[in-house]
C-alpha cells in the first residue's frame, strides 16, 4: 500500500492567513510564518487578541510591527504592544529583511516605558488607491459594508429630521440614500462629497444627506470651488504668466492682506466680467501685464460703453499688481474714466400702486414683499435674510438687522396672514427666517434671489423701484432733508443726497404754485 502524496496547492497572489502579508504563495501562510509555528507556544496572541500562533503571549505580525515602529537601530529594547497603539503595518512578503547589514547601532538613552493597551475592537483597511465611486446599480438592499456607521447615520438623520420638520418622505429617502453608501465604503473608509452628489439620480436629496456628514471625520468635502471652476473655464486663454499675475490679484481680492480687507464675490466677479474683454483683446498681444502700456488702456477705454465701471476694475488690478511688484510702472496712473452714470429715482403711478396692490391681496408672500419694501423701505437682501425673531407682533416692532422700528397694521395684518399660510403648508418647519419656500422649508436657508426674481415678476415695478417710492414720500413730507433719510432708512450720505437732489429736481421743473 503507497503513502499518498501531499500535493501543495497551485501558486497564486494571495494573503498570508497569519501575518496578513501579500505575496505569491501555494500554501495559506508564508514560509515564515510555518516556521514561526513549529517554535509557538500559544495559540492567542494577548496584543492583537487574534487566534493565532503566538511566542510568549505576541504573534509574528505584533513583533514585525514592534520592530518597525523600533527602527534598524534599536532591536534590544522593542516594546512588544506598541501594536496595541498603532495598528499593524501591512506589507509586501519578502520585502522586510534589509540588505546590506544593519548599520551601527548608536548608545542607548535609557530603558523604554512598556504599556498595555487593547487593540480597537475593529480592524481597518487602509486605503491604497483612491478610486472614484459609481453609484449607478447600487440598490439600497445591497449587503452593508459597515452596519455600524449605517446604524450611527440613520439616527443622526432621525434627530436631524426633528429638528428641521422633515417630512417622513424626506427621511425614508435620506435612510435609502445611507444605505446605499454604507453598501459600497468599507469601514474607516472616507465618504466624499461628490459621491454624495450622485445620490441625486436616484431621487435621493443630497443636499439632505449632505447635512448629515456634515462635521464629521468620515466626511471628505471635495467639492470644487464655484469662483475657481468659473476662472478656469473663462480664463484658461490666457498666457501663463498672466494667468499668474491675474490669480494673484483675484487671490488679494478674495482674502484680503493684513491691512487691505477682502472683497465680496460679487464684486471680484464684477471687476473680471469688466476686464474679460480687454484680456481677450490684449492677450494674443502680450505675455505678461508688464507691457501693457498708458496708449492702450486710453485706446480700450474710449470705445467702452460703461468706461467708469472697466476703468475701476483695471485700476484695482494695476494697484494690486504694483504694490506685490509683479509690473514695473502703473499704467493706469493719471487716466480718469469718469463718474458712473446714477439714475434719478422717479415715484409710482397710480396705476401701478393699484397694479401692485391688486395682486398683494392674492399671494400672502408677495403681500409681505411689498409691505416691506413699500413701507419699511427695505431691499431685496435685508427681506430675504430677516428672520422670526426680528419680528415683534405683540410689541408691535420691527428689527431687522438692528434696526429698531415700529410696525404698522398693514405689515404686521401682512406677517400674521402668511405665517397662518406657511404653517398650514409646512407645519414641522423649524427655519427661522420669516420667508421660506419649498426648497427651504427643511433647511435653515433663507430663500433665494431666484425666488425672489420669480414671486414679482408679473407685478409692473421691482423691489427696488417698490424702495425708492417709498424713499421719495418721505423725503417729500420733511422737507428733502438727508440726515433725516439717512437716520430713518439707514442709507448713505450720498445715497441720501441723490434722493433729496431728485425731489428738488422734480419741484424745480413744476416751478412755484400759481394762486
Amino acid at each position: 500500500m503507497s503513502t499518498p502524496v501531499r500535493r501543495s496547492r497551485p501558486w497564486a497572489t494571495r494573503s498570508c492567513r497569519d501575518c496578513m502579508g501579500w505575496g505569491r504563495l501555494d500554501r495559506p501562510r508564508c514560509k515564515a510564518c510555518w516556521g514561526f509555528i513549529a517554535k509557538a507556544t500559544d495559540r492567542h496572541c494577548d496584543v492583537c487578541r487574534r487566534e493565532v500562533a503566538a511566542l510568549d503571549g505576541i504573534c509574528r505580525l505584533c513583533r514585525r510591527q514592534a520592530g518597525l515602529i523600533a527602527g534598524p537601530d534599536n532591536k534590544t529594547r522593542v516594546d512588544l504592544t506598541v501594536a496595541a497603539r498603532t495598528g499593524h503595518q501591512l506589507f509586501i512578503i519578502g520585502t522586510l529583511r534589509s540588505r546590506g547589514g544593519p548599520p551601527p547601532r548608536p548608545a542607548s538613552s535609557g530603558p523604554s516605558e512598556v504599556r498595555l493597551h487593547r487593540v480597537p475592537p475593529h480592524w481597518t483597511e487602509l486605503t491604497l488607491f483612491e478610486i472614484p465611486r459609481d453609484l449607478r446599480g447600487v440598490s439600497s438592499k445591497a449587503p452593508l459594508l459597515d452596519p455600524q456607521l449605517s446604524a450611527f447615520l440613520s439616527t443622526r438623520a432621525a434627530r436631524i429630521a426633528e429638528l428641521r420638520g422633515w417630512p417622513p418622505r424626506t427621511l425614508g429617502s435620506v435612510g435609502r440614500g445611507i444605505r446605499i453608501l454604507c453598501a459600497v465604503h468599507r469601514p474607516g473608509e472616507r465618504i466624499r462629497a461628490s459621491t454624495i452628489a450622485q445620490l441625486t439620480h436616484t431621487a435621493v436629496p443630497a443636499s439632505h444627506v449632505l447635512e448629515v456628514f456634515e462635521d464629521l471625520e468620515i466626511f471628505l468635502d471635495d467639492r470644487p470651488d464655484a469662483f475657481d471652476a468659473w476662472c478656469t473655464e473663462h480664463l484658461a486663454f490666457l498666457a501663463p504668466d498672466i494667468r499668474a499675475e491675474l490669480d494673484t490679484w483675484v487671490k488679494i481680492l478674495r482674502h484680503g492682506t493684513p491691512r487691505r480687507g477682502p472683497r465680496a464675490q460679487a464684486t471680484i466677479g464684477t471687476y473680471l466680467r469688466n476686464i474679460l474683454p480687454f484680456l481677450t483683446e490684449y492677450a494674443a498681444k502680450y505675455a505678461t501685464l508688464r507691457q501693457v502700456t498708458r496708449d492702450d488702456i486710453t485706446n480700450w477705454l474710449a470705445h467702452r460703453p460703461y468706461r467708469a465701471h472697466d476703468a475701476s476694475a483695471l485700476r484695482s488690478l494695476f494697484r494690486t499688481l504694483k504694490a506685490e511688484r509683479l509690473v514695473f510702472a502703473n499704467p493706469m496712473r493719471g487716466i480718469n474714466g469718469g463718474k458712473p452714470a446714477t439714475t434719478i429715482p422717479t415715484s409710482l403711478t397710480t396705476d401701478e400702486v393699484e397694479f401692485v396692490a391688486q395682486a398683494a391681496r392674492q399671494d400672502p408672500a408677495l403681500r409681505v414683499v411689498v409691505a416691506l419694501a413699500g413701507i419699511h423701505a427695505l431691499p431685496a437682501r435685508r427681506i430675504r435674510s430677516m428672520l422670526l425673531e426680528e419680528v415683534d407682533l405683540p410689541g408691535r416692532r420691527l428689527d431687522p438687522e438692528g434696526l429698531d422700528r415700529p410696525l404698522d397694521d398693514y405689515t404686521a395684518e401682512a406677517i400674521i396672514d402668511y405665517l397662518a399660510h406657511r404653517h398650514r403648508r409646512w407645519p414641522n418647519s423649524t427655519n427661522p427666517h420669516l420667508l421660506i419656500s419649498r426648497n427651504t422649508a427643511t433647511t435653515t436657508a433663507a430663500v433665494g434671489t431666484f425666488w425672489m426674481d420669480r414671486l414679482v415678476k408679473e407685478l409692473p415695478v421691482g423691489v427696488d423701484r417698490l424702495r425708492q417710492d417709498r424713499i421719495l414720500e418721505e423725503a417729500l413730507a420733511n422737507g428733502a432733508d438727508p440726515l433725516h433719510l439717512a437716520h430713518v432708512f439707514s442709507l448713505g450720505t450720498r445715497t441720501s443726497l441723490r434722493y433729496t437732489s431728485a425731489v428738488a429736481t422734480s419741484a424745480a421743473e413744476q416751478g412755484p404754485l400759481t394762486p
